[in-house]
Formats: structure tokens, C-alpha cells, sequence
């Protein structure tokens, strides 16, 4: 029995042939073939078939770059392989290659090069195989934990490092090898080792996966905040064995959100001060103001009939002055206090536009204005401020009137997130130059015979950028302005 055990294990040189091209033929998992020098195909085995749907008639002869991508072909990778394999005796790689129904497999393969007894290339074999997705996911896997800047590691129930990848120990000071086989006490600070457990625990404990911030001090960076993912390690039986951990440094971002909060904070104590001031300054400043024109009035009651001309004008430029002065100060403490928190809640504007027309029935009615509105959606937003936003246009426009009695036309319509107003008109239109401008406090392109204090579109813009929204004007000198806000759907 032994003798012929050993007879079967020791073949003739013509059984090793026959067994060579038996063990060839029944290779169903792999794509075996041979080529010659010029990339012809020569030899076909059936897992050609079963990869690329060849046959063998229709597989040999054909060239070899057949089978490559389009893309692979134009760069000459067929001929590169062929070299590499001439060169270093052998040629491995990963790609796609194309079936015989132009589908797409993606092949491991290695290319490697025959020589004849006198040591000369006669030709290649090809051995190829499909990458299996357990063994795509494996080299994946490889990959994103070597090159990503993440950190990855795995502990143990008892809190022992099984896994740890370069940016992990680079984070606690240490190298790999450092790090397996160690306590989270064993390598960091008392306090955060401390921390770290109890979430540990909690995350085994609860078998849920949770997001945490933590902080580790190091000696080249300074303090590290990362926001870490920690998910409880099972074995195949569903069995909790440990945690791994996944955390990306979010240091800038975290202190960037502070700062910007600190800047907010910043903003809103001087909007405070501001608006306090304010009311101080307008108080103060009506007082004496109003005196002066009350004075200026009774003056000229007193004196009327018993002046000259001339004294009479100048007491009217005193009492008008007066009185452009208090238009001055409630417009510069409307503004001041449009910087204030809204009172917001639902409104419906065409509701804001009925009644806002009532008020001002006595300018239109002597301009001949003509006021319409489409229907308008509800928004979220201060009632009052965007009242004044809408009597701010409106009014801007009939000022800025052309020849022909001023048309108003009230729109609105949806783009994107927003709902996009707009407030057109036929006034005398805006030089294109100007357009920021006029968005900016005490800024008048007109003549002091235009009524107003060049607060009212500073005012606008401030209101619809407290809102969440932006405005912008378009128009032509001569034939009219179209004032555009936009204001969350939400």
C-alpha cells in the first residue's frame, strides 16, 4: 500500500504534463491563458468563460489589449504590463477589464514571462481572478486605516488597546506598538483616563453607539478637541468584546464657534449700548429742539405784520430746519432700533399691504399714485418691522417719481428656501453705480427737494438682513426701479 502510495505521489514526466494540463482545464476560479510576444492570445482554459463569456474559439487569436478598458488601451497599458513582466519576469495588478458583452469585471491578474531553455522570452501567462467583495472590503479596509488622518482604535472590555493606527498614538504621545496591549490609565492623564472609561462603559454597557467630545493634551499641538464615534465590538455571536473608536479633530472648528460667539456676544452688548444711547441722545436732543421751534413759531405769530420780508424768511428756515431736525432723529433711532430682537410670528402681507395703504391714502391720493399687490404668501417674521419695510419702498417710490403719476407693483414669488419680493415702480431709475450706495445711512442722490432723511433704504436693508434675507435694486435712469428682498420660507 505504501509503494503505491509513493508511486501515485511520483508521476512520470509524462503523467507531470497531462497533470498540468488537467489541473489548467479545472481551474473554474481563475482565467488562465497563455500570449506571445506580440499580445496574441495562443491558450484558453474554461475560466476565461466563466470570467470574460469567451469561448475558446472566439477567445484565441484575438489580442490581448481586447479585453483592457478603452481607457487602459489609449494609455498603452496593455504593452506597459507586457514590459514589466519582460523586465522584472512578472507583472501584477488590479483592474477593470472588459467581458465579451462589454460588461465590466474587475480582475486581480499577474502577468508573468516564459522563456525558452536557452533563457529567451517566447511568450506570457495570464492568471486572472475576480476580486470578491470580502477582498475588495479587506484592502479598502487596509487602506482607510493607514492613510486617513482619523483616529482608530479598539479597546478590550477590560480597557486594553487591541488596535491603535498612527494618528491614534500620534494623538496620546506614543507609537503603535506602544500603545497594544496597555490600559487607557497606563498611558494617559489620570483625569482623562478617568473620562474615557465611564464612557467606555457606557457605550459597552448600553451596546449603542454614541458621539462624545474629548479633549488630550499634547506637547507639539496644544490641546486637541475631537469629536469621537464609539461603537460597541461584537464577536460573531452578536457577544460585546470591546469598542472601537473612530474621532476626528474638530479643534479649529470648536474654537472658531467660540470665537464667533464671543463676537456675537461682542455685537450684541454694543447694539445694546447703541440703542440705549440712542434713546438718550433723541430724548436730549428733542427737548432744546422743540423749544427752539415752539420759540421760533410764537416768535413769528407775535412779530407777523410788523417784519420785513427778509425776517420772515428766516424765521421760517429756523422753525423748517426744526422740523427736519426731529424727522432726522426719529429716523436715526428707527434705525438704531431695527438692530433690536424681532417679535416675530406669522403674517400675512397682503394684510400688512391693506392696511399700510390706508395710511398713506392721503400721499397717494395727492400724487395720483396707483398701489397694487399681487397675492402675497405668509411669512415668518416682526410685523411692525416689516411694515416699515414695505411703507419705506412705497414711499421711496412715489418721492422718486418721474412725469407720469407713480405705479407701484407689489410681487412675490418662490426661489429656493426664500420667497423673493418685489416692489417696482416707473420713478426716474438709479445709475447703475449707485445701486450699494443708496443702501447706505444719510446717503440722498437727489436734491434736499425730495422729501425725506436718507435713513429709509439703510433702514430696509437692515431690516430684511435681521430677517435672514438680502436686498438689491435693478433698474434703468428713466424708466423705473424694482426693489428685490428675499425672506426665509421658514
Amino acid at each position: 500500500m505504501n509503494r503505491q502510495l509513493r508511486e501515485t505521489q511520483l508521476p512520470s514526466e509524462h503523467n507531470h504534463a497531462r497533470l498540468y494540463k488537467l489541473l489548467i482545464h479545472e481551474l473554474q476560479d481563475f482565467a488562465v491563458f497563455l500570449i506571445d510576444i506580440d499580445g496574441q492570445i495562443t491558450s484558453w482554459n474554461p475560466g476565461v468563460e466563466r470570467f470574460f463569456g469567451y469561448t475558446e474559439p472566439e477567445f484565441v487569436g484575438k489580442n490581448v489589449a481586447e479585453i483592457f478598458t478603452p481607457q487602459d488601451r489609449d494609455e498603452g497599458a496593455p504593452e506597459k504590463e507586457r514590459e514589466t513582466a519582460r523586465r522584472n519576469g512578472r507583472s501584477a495588478d488590479i483592474r477593470w477589464h472588459v467581458c465579451r458583452d462589454q460588461s465590466w469585471v474587475f480582475v486581480e491578474g499577474v502577468l508573468t514571462a516564459i522563456q525558452d531553455e536557452s533563457g529567451n522570452l517566447c511568450g506570457y501567462s495570464k492568471i486572472a481572478r475576480a476580486v470578491r467583495p470580502q477582498q475588495a472590503a479587506g484592502n479598502l479596509i487596509a487602506t482607510i486605516l493607514v492613510g486617513t488622518e482619523d483616529v482608530i482604535y479598539a479597546i478590550d472590555t477590560s480597557g486594553r488597546f487591541v488596535f491603535a493606527n498612527t494618528p491614534a498614538a500620534r494623538l496620546m504621545g506614543r507609537r503603535v506598538e506602544d500603545l497594544i496591549g496597555h490600559t487607557r490609565e497606563e498611558l494617559l492623564p489620570s483625569y482623562i483616563a478617568a473620562d474615557m472609561r465611564a464612557t467606555h462603559q457606557s457605550v459597552m454597557g448600553g451596546a449603542q453607539t454614541r458621539m462624545v467630545e474629548e479633549k488630550f493634551p499634547t506637547s507639539d499641538r496644544g490641546e486637541r478637541i475631537m469629536l469621537m464615534s464609539k461603537t460597541p465590538w461584537r464577536d460573531d455571536l452578536g457577544g460585546v468584546i470591546g469598542l472601537v473608536a473612530i474621532g476626528h479633530d474638530v479643534t479649529s472648528r470648536v474654537r472658531n464657534q467660540e470665537e464667533r460667539e464671543r463676537l456675537l456676544r461682542e455685537v450684541r452688548r454694543s447694539n445694546e449700548e447703541l440703542s440705549a444711547f440712542s434713546h438718550v441722545v433723541a430724548h436730549d436732543l428733542r427737548t432744546p429742539l422743540r423749544a427752539v421751534r415752539t420759540y421760533a413759531e410764537l416768535l413769528a405769530r407775535h412779530l407777523e405784520g410788523r417784519v420785513d420780508p427778509t425776517a420772515s424768511q428766516f424765521m421760517t428756515f429756523v422753525t423748517e430746519g426744526s422740523e427736519s431736525m426731529e424727522q432726522l432723529i426719529d429716523s436715526l433711532l428707527h434705525y438704531a432700533e431695527s438692530g433690536n430682537e424681532l417679535s416675530t410670528t406669522r403674517v400675512n402681507v397682503n394684510a400688512v399691504i391693506d392696511g399700510l395703504l390706508k395710511r398713506l391714502d392721503p400721499v397717494i391720493r395727492e400724487t395720483s399714485a396707483t398701489v397694487t399687490a399681487d397675492t402675497l404668501p405668509e411669512v415668518q417674521a416682526d410685523p411692525m418691522r416689516l411694515l416699515q419695510l414695505f411703507q419705506n419702498l412705497i414711499v421711496n417710490a412715489i418721492n422718486y417719481r418721474g412725469s407720469e403719476p407713480p405705479r407701484i407693483r407689489i410681487s412675490a414669488e418662490v426661489s429656493g428656501n426664500y420667497y423673493r419680493f418685489a416692489v417696482a415702480d416707473n420713478g426716474v431709475g438709479i445709475p447703475r453705480e449707485h445701486f450699494e450706495r443708496i443702501f447706505l445711512p444719510l446717503q440722498r442722490l437727489e436734491s434736499r427737494n425730495v422729501p425725506g432723511t436718507g435713513i429709509g433704504l439703510a433702514l430696509c436693508r437692515k431690516i430684511v438682513e435681521r430677517h435672514g434675507g438680502r436686498i438689491w435694486v435693478e433698474s434703468v435712469v428713466g424708466e423705473g426701479s424694482t426693489f428685490l428682498f428675499t425672506l426665509p420660507m421658514q
